[in-house]
């Protein structure tokens, strides 16, 4: 009797010894969140451990439980995977399977590991299979992915990635003998349009304008999004509707019906573009892209809303002007400009009045091979016209000083002043500055700006005109008549002198029209208390025609060319009593 009681206490004992470790098992399972299935198969026992319910979105049976119930609870489009590689690998004989599932209710993503163990004779004894929750990790995987393939603004391909699939295009059209052309289109003025707009609706823009583009990808063409507002297309084996040229026609004419904002607001604009093609432009993607970009450039210089095409000349130019850039920069460097002066004549008595400061450049040889044509538009886009306007302002305000003290002559000094150097917050500060330091007399000097300055209707750029006005100098609009400025806007723009364009000038003689036009602006500035002032006058019949029209001055080779400082003091000598 004492043995059954110590054989059923024993019993007892050892049942919750193993409810208590089943106990602990199950919990560390539920706070792991992972799930797990145990098959033994020798005694056809399977248990499920941990939160399956939660795990799959729904109860699940834990007594009708087998392989095929489990495959149920799996999205469709995974089940046979599953299968495969984890239901069968006893039947391989593996020992260890892995794969990624979706299940069916909650969508979730399960990645899942199954082992199996055999006994000597290779007999399947038992199946662990465990799930873990990947979902988090795999969204986030995935994000990782599209941002290294894909712009997020756009859904294009990101530059990276359109590189990739473009050198992929240029080896296959090198194995087929085929060409690849690289359309690449950047929005005019886009700069300006962001200002207006506001960067929320600028990115608007640039994702609708995007997601037109995308309508031009398939097998053959593939679209990316290579910077703020510049895009390309990359074209396998070119031709028909299917080419740069017809595709840029095409964006054209969608860009004659404006793009309605979510504000409502409604924009239109146009593109430049720059096409260059494998092989003829570069053996390489990286070249091509190079040579795309550069005649993008080429276009927009030309007047934006263009298409141009690469050829050698552009990239001759392009590659002079990249030395002109350096030689450029290390001039800056040594101090190597000098000014040289035209004089301004008054044409009512051709009495000498002033002077126009001009930028030279000399060589080597003291040989003047690069003209201000050249080089200052240079200056302008890699912003080294800032330190050589800085330059400029202060040798000429330190001459005209030396001048005045010398030979106590009246004239006015003008000096061509950039937009660039206009935008700059501290350039009225400079000026007064070296005005204060060579005391020199403000209203002896003329700051002449592109017509384009005045007629943009940019009010910062008003505000610092007006500025310098009462800082006391005088502001001049340089080769009017270059542009399309309106005639009538002359009352509106904060101005002392009005310089007519050589062009003008020229034409007035051989065309009646022309000369009707000048003495329009010269009859209007006179009403509106502007100086009017002749630029590039040649010739004693130029001459003769701007003194009937009653222009105040007027400057040439008539009188004549730059010279330099000594030849200049030379000129102001022979004015003297």
């Amino acid at each position: 009797m004492d043995d059954l009681k110590y054989q059923l206490d024993l019993m007892k004992a050892l049942n919750e010894k193993l409810m208590s470790s089943e106990h602990i098992y199950r919990s560390v399972a539920e706070f792991s969140g992972n799930v797990f299935i145990y098959m033994d198969f020798k005694n056809e026992i399977t248990q499920l451990i941990g939160p399956w319910d939660e795990m799959l979105g729904h109860k699940v049976s834990r007594y009708s439980f087998d392989e095929d119930y489990f495959k149920s609870l799996i999205l469709e489009e995974d089940q046979d995977l599953f299968k495969e590689q984890i239901l069968d690998m006893d039947t391989r004989k593996e020992t260890y399977a892995h794969v990624e599932i979706r299940t069916k209710m909650s969508k979730k993503w399960l990645d899942i590991e199954a082992k199996v163990n055999y006994s000597v004779d290779g007999e399947c004894l038992e199946k662990i299979i465990c799930g873990k929750e990947i979902t988090k990790d795999k969204a986030k995987s995935e994000e990782l992915t599209y941002l290294a393939y894909y712009d997020s603004l756009t859904g294009l391909y990101n530059r990276n990635y359109f590189v990739t699939l473009l050198r992929d295009l240029c080896d296959r059209a090198e194995v087929f003998h085929e060409n690849v052309e690289l359309l690449f289109l950047d929005i005019d003025d886009f700069k300006r349009i962001n200002d207006s707009l506001g960067l929320l609706y600028g990115d608007e823009l640039v994702q609708d304008f995007g997601l037109y583009l995308k309508e031009f990808q398939n097998d053959n063409v593939i679209v990316g999004r290579f910077g703020s507002d510049v895009f390309c297309l990359a074209i396998y084996s070119p031709c028909g509707q299917r080419s740069a040229d017809a595709i840029y026609q095409s964006v054209c004419e969608h860009l004659r019906k404006p793009f309605v904002l979510t504000n409502k607001s409604e924009l239109t604009f146009s593109v430049s573009a720059g096409v260059a093609e494998f092989p003829e432009a570069g053996r390489s993607a990286l070249e091509i892209i190079k040579n795309a970009e550069i005649v993008l450039y080429k276009a927009k210089a030309k007047g934006k809303n263009k298409i141009q095409y690469f050829n050698r000349d552009i990239l001759d130019s392009f590659v002079k002007s990249i030395s002109l850039e350096e030689e450029l920069k290390e001039t800056i460097e040594k101090s190597g400009f000098v000014l040289y002066y035209q004089p301004i004549y008054e044409v009512a008595t051709e009495k000498l009045v002033g002077a126009e400061a001009l930028i030279r450049w000399p060589d080597e040889k003291g040989n003047f091979s690069i003209g201000p044509k050249e080089f200052i538009p240079i200056a302008e886009k890699n912003g080294t016209i800032v330190p050589i306007g800085d330059w400029v302002l202060e040798e000429a305000v330190r001459t005209m000083n030396d001048w005045q003290e010398k030979y106590h002559y009246p004239m006015t000094l003008s000096i061509n002043i950039s937009s660039v150097q206009l935008e700059k917050d501290n350039f009225i500060d400079k000026l007064a500055q070296l005005i204060e330091r060579y005391e020199a007399d403000a209203a002896s000097f003329i700051l002449e700006f592109d017509e384009q300055v005045f007629f943009d209707e940019n009010y910062l750029m008003t505000d610092k005109i007006n500025t310098l006005r009462r800082l006391g100098v005088q502001i001049s609009v340089d080769d009017y008549g270059t542009g399309y400025s309106s005639i009538t806007k002359l009352k509106e723009i904060p101005i002392d002198i009005l310089k007519l364009d050589q062009s003008l000038v020229d034409f007035s003689v051989k065309d009646p029209a022309t000369g009707i036009i000048i003495e329009s602006i010269i009859t209007l500035a006179k009403k509106l208390k502007i100086k009017t002032v002749a630029e590039g006058v040649e010739t004693r019949t130029q001459f003769d025609f701007i003194k009937k029209t009653e222009c105040d001055e007027a400057q040439g080779f008539l009188f004549s060319r730059a010279v330099s400082r000594a030849d200049f003091e030379k000129i102001i000598i022979r004015q003297l009593p």
